[in-house]
């Protein structure tokens, strides 16, 4: 049976899931969607961790915050800061909202993981997210609440933004020992052409 290309992403289930015991739930999303968890563990993340995740670094701070600005000019603000401030202001509430908080973090596989990981996850402003999400089905959250208390958004879960970035995000947290390669029976289902054809008895 030849495989098609496979993708690994990058899936953490944020401590707010946790604390609501949805993490059942939102690993349903992700097996009905038949990707392939391959990894998996437990942690509190301290702030080096977090750090490298959501590295200081200016292109990140001007591609976050260039969306955090548009949000506020169509809400009418005034006195808009510069994205890169904006920026870094997104990446302080991350790693607060993170740090030291348990998070579930997990590799999942399968042809166009990171895509599907997103879709599944659903836009991060839980507002705008489609029902059938993880956003749109268990979040009232918005980018109007959270700021007005000055905390991260809760998105329920993070989801690599592209292939590139997974491969970043697998390496800061997890070790290639914690990577298994092993095989679904349901994988057949999935990949081969000729699974599950009836045998005609023969005259």
């Amino acid at each position: 049976m030849e495989k098609p290309k496979l993708e690994r992403t990058m899936i953490a289930i944020k401590s707010e899931s946790i604390q609501r015991h949805l993490i059942g739930e939102l690993l349903t999303k992700f097996e009905n969607r038949g990707m392939k968890m391959v990894a998996c563990k437990l942690v509190a993340p301290d702030a080096e961790l977090i750090g490298k995740h959501y590295a200081d670094d200016e292109s990140w701070y001007v591609s976050s915050g260039t969306k955090t600005r548009a949000n506020y000019e169509a809400k009418g603000e005034k006195n808009l800061l510069e994205p890169a401030e904006y920026g870094r202001l997104t990446r302080a509430k991350l790693m607060d909202s993170l740090r030291d908080r348990p998070i579930l973090a997990m590799i999942w596989e399968g042809p166009h993981a990171v895509a599907l990981g997103r879709k599944t996850a659903g836009a991060t402003n839980p507002l705008a997210a489609d029902i059938g999400s993880i956003r749109g089905d268990y979040s009232t959250d918005s980018y109007e609440m959270s700021d007005e208390t000055g905390r991260a958004i809760q998105s329920l879960v993070h989801a690599s933004g592209s292939v590139e970035e997974a491969e970043a995000e697998i390496k800061i947290w997890f070790k290639p020992e914690d990577i298994l390669d092993y095989e679904l029976v349901t994988e057949t289902v999935i990949y081969a052409k000729d699974w599950g054809r009836v045998k005609k008895a023969s005259s």
